[in-house]
């Protein structure tokens, strides 16, 4: 072989070797426990039996088991102190810097300790929510509602000329829906809020029955199924409404607000440790937002 021939095939090896993914893995992997931090001092792997235990239940809850068979706990067993040694061979190669999923998972899990110490996490008593109701009564209202029935048609026009033998034939039965119109797949007469209204039958209509004046059929009403004569029977106004009537209401907001209050006192204390600089420039004062821990299984308060 002549010397450029064998220049041509050591390049095309170097080619090869420097374009192989493994290659670049196992560069990178030098790189990584080259300027890893040293290994710490502590090498000891330290698991306690109620920490295993509480793990065992956690997976026999997921697999729909009452208990663990002896083989599963010992693979439960072997996988928690798998997971510690990957945890600290982690840390150790710095792989928790400049990582947002952990940026926002130790954030998510500072708002849980905050709302803990701050007395959110337990369960309000009745005297509590019963004080919160006292102090914001005036949200706490009964919604206005209507009862009414209608005759649906497809089209307007229909709708329009039918309306003369409904109003005759209310004299008669004023608070049935006459048996005209096109044929409706829900109930012809119909009860409820005005956010009830708007999601079955769409915003304009829930606006314009409730304007109606009651005991008068009305001229076409359009919905998001066609056209409606309408008679409203019973135009019942929102009142004040009492704890027990909205109990469950209050409990959840109440709960709501003190998490949100837990986690500003919480930030408020944690501010004064630092100076918050915009371009160089320090803020004079740094205002806590409304904000919730995440929970990876939600309540009802998320």
């Amino acid at each position: 072989m002549d010397l450029a021939r064998l220049v041509a095939a050591v390049r095309s090896l170097f080619r090869r070797v420097l374009g192989s993914r493994i290659t670049h893995f196992a560069v990178l992997g030098g790189l990584l426990f080259a300027f890893a931090r040293p290994a710490p001092t502590d090498t000891r792997v330290s698991l306690g039996t109620d920490y295993l235990r509480s793990l065992h239940a956690a997976q026999a809850l997921r697999l729909g088991v009452p208990s663990l068979s002896d083989e599963r706990s010992f693979e439960v067993d072997r996988r928690a102190v798998e997971d510690e040694v990957l945890y600290r061979e982690a840390v150790r190669l710095g792989l928790d810097r400049d990582d947002a999923m952990v940026r926002e998972h130790l954030i998510q899990k500072m708002l849980l300790f905050a709302e803990d110490i701050g007395g959110a996490s337990r369960e309000p008593t009745h005297e509590e929510v019963a004080a919160y109701f006292e102090k914001t009564r005036e949200r706490w209202q009964k919604d206005e509602r209507v009862h009414l029935v209608h005759v649906f048609s497809t089209r307007r026009e229909a709708a329009a000329s039918l309306l003369e033998a409904v109003r005759a034939q209310d004299a008669a039965h004023p608070d049935r829906p006459p048996p005209l119109g096109d044929a409706f797949a829900r109930s012809r007469d119909v009860r409820g809020a005005k956010g009830d209204f708007a999601e079955s039958f769409g915003d304009g209509f829930a606006g314009a029955v409730f304007a109606l004046p009651p005991g008068a059929w009305s001229d076409p009403v359009e919905s998001r199924f066609g056209w409606h004569l309408v008679k409203v029977l019973q135009h019942t106004a929102g009142t004040k409404a009492k704890l027990d009537e909205v109990y469950d209401r209050v409990r959840l907001e109440y709960a709501v607000e003190r998490r949100h209050e837990a986690i500003a006192q919480f930030l408020a204390q944690a501010f004064e440790r630092y100076q918050v600089l915009v371009d160089g420039a320090p803020l004079p004062h740094v205002e806590p937002t409304r904000r919730l821990a995440l929970r990876s299984m939600p309540s009802g308060e998320d």
